[in-house]
């Protein structure tokens, strides 16, 4: 387990850090603009090789740093919109921008929305797993326009700014790693045509492969009797269950749910354990393999997870049982319910949709962005997608059914509530200091009746509750509250809910 401050730095959006390292670069409040001078288009198209150019982040210019085509399949995009990797000291040792010598501009492959990899990494930082930070960028190259990216913070970064330790041992699957174990030595993890289920990532290739086997013989092998507290000194078995709750959730099919790989583990010197990384996300929200990995259809412990060797204990064991499903919970109360998914989708599109219309290079039509972030189905390479907001009701509401079924009690309390629109007026809005509401009066016999104690709570972008209290005399006061766009729910003792956008400038 993290400690108590590490889960607070995580909740609030950030990772853990000794220092202001990327607060600056990572700041997602506003939209960046990255502009790279004395570029040779044809390097990055035609091959992988570095080269050195002038960076303007900002405003802030940084000389000779390196940059380079990144990616396997998200090479491919149209329009030679390459997804790239930067590294500031490539050619001058030391050299950093706001105390980061590495980030990659991932490109959105396949997903029209272009959110779909920025709230994965969002939620994962909200359920305090070690997510990668990430904000969105308007990119210039020799000031023509290349398009929007999301600016990924470098693996070796977090592991340099969370374990201080940029040199530790970190393995990434392939489409084999299965977490399986096979045996004692590196030989028996060959498979054909890929060499092995594992890549050495970071680090050392005889320490890591040494502590990775040791672990999947633990994690594998213990009794279901202490299983957690057998396996916990070798492998952080309980953000592994949170992390598949939310692969399952979001249905992230490129995953250890759907390809097995883009799992990355990273051995944490400090805990002396195996850490979860949570890795590589454009196809979450139920953009791939929609014919298996519906937002009604895929269920909450599927065969992957029932059948997946450590995954299996998840279905076995109570405590990582428990994990995995109060993480199902959070997700449907706290971090990804309609209501807050809703509001999150709307920020982010506020923030880039002017940037996404002028980008020309994307693979999609601005119609198509549109509707990738609304409500509905759309058609994508032979596949039916979910809309982001189609995704989120569907997906939550089969979820809070699924834990109802199993009559699973819910430590976080998943409520079922009976959404109210219209009910009640807030002004001004945006308001600074006193909100104040006006009830809606309505004279439908058969209308639904609110209780004597209506509670209000007012929700930030990222899921967090921010405020809440009894509503007394129809007013509350919004002092504390920096600018920002919030979601402010009133609720009763009965179930009712009503829920209206809040905006407050200060």
């Amino acid at each position: 387990m993290k400690s108590l401050f590490a889960f607070a730095c995580l909740f609030l959006g950030f990772n853990i850090t000794i220092s202001a390292q990327g607060l600056t670069l990572f700041n997602d409040g506003y939209l960046h603009e990255i502009r790279f001078e004395n570029v040779d288009t044809m390097i990055f198209i035609t091959s992988e090789d570095y080269q050195s150019v002038k960076m303007i982040f900002d405003g802030v210019a940084v000389d000779d740093v390196g940059m380079k085509e990144k990616g396997n399949i998200s090479a491919s995009h149209g329009n030679n919109k390459m997804p790239f990797k930067i590294k500031t000291n490539k050619y001058v040792s030391g050299q950093e921008y706001d105390g980061i010598r590495e980030f990659t501009l991932n490109n959105s492959f396949q997903d029209p929305s272009m959110m779909r990899e920025k709230m994965t990494y969002d939620i994962a930082g909200d359920l305090g797993l070690y997510a990668l930070r990430t904000a969105y960028a308007k990119v210039y190259m020799d000031n023509i326009y290349w398009g929007v990216y999301t600016i990924v913070e470098g693996k070796d970064e977090m592991y340099k700014h969370v374990f201080n330790d940029k040199d530790g041992d970190g393995i990434e699957s392939t489409d084999f790693g299965d977490l399986c174990y096979y045996g004692t030595n590196k030989s028996d993890y060959a498979y054909p045509n890929v060499d092995y289920r594992y890549i050495i990532d970071n680090g050392d290739e005889t320490t890591a492969w040494s502590r990775f086997i040791t672990m999947l013989d633990k994690a594998n092998n213990s009794p279901h009797i202490n299983y957690h507290n057998l396996v916990s000194p070798y492998f952080n078995i309980e953000d592994f269950a949170k992390y598949q709750a939310m692969n399952v959730y979001l249905l992230n099919s490129d995953s250890y749910i759907g390809e097995i790989g883009n799992q990355l583990y990273f051995y944490d010197t400090n805990a002396s354990l195996w850490q979860v990384i949570p890795w590589d996300f454009n196809a979450s929200f139920g953009l791939w393999n929609t014919s298996t990995f519906t937002p009604t259809g895929y269920p909450i412990i599927p065969n992957k997870i029932a059948n997946g060797c450590v995954a299996t204990f998840i279905n076995t064991n109570a405590t990582v049982k428990d994990y995995y499903l109060n993480t199902m919970c959070d997700l449907t109360t706290n971090f990804a319910d309609t209501v807050n998914l809703n509001s999150v989708i709307d920020y982010w599109k506020n923030q880039i949709q002017a940037a996404v219309y002028a980008d020309w290079r994307k693979e999609f039509t601005n119609s198509q962005f549109d509707s990738g972030t609304a409500y509905g189905y759309y058609a994508q390479n032979g596949e039916v997608v979910p809309g982001l907001k189609t995704f989120a009701k569907d997906r939550y509401e089969t979820i809070v059914q699924a834990l109802f079924t199993i009559n699973y009690s819910c430590t976080t309390s998943v409520k079922s509530f009976n959404q109210i629109e219209n009910s009640f007026n807030i002004y001004p809005n945006p308001a600074q200091d006193i909100l104040h509401l006006e009830w809606i009066t309505n004279t439908n016999k058969n209308a639904t009746k609110w209780g004597q104690k209506i509670r209000y709570e007012i929700w930030n972008i990222h899921g967090q509750l921010v405020q809440s209290d009894l509503l007394n005399d129809f007013k509350i006061e919004v002092n504390d509250l920096k600018s920002g766009v919030f979601v402010l729910k009133c609720l009763d003792e009965f179930g009712n809910i009503a829920v209206e956008e809040l905006v407050i400038i200060k």
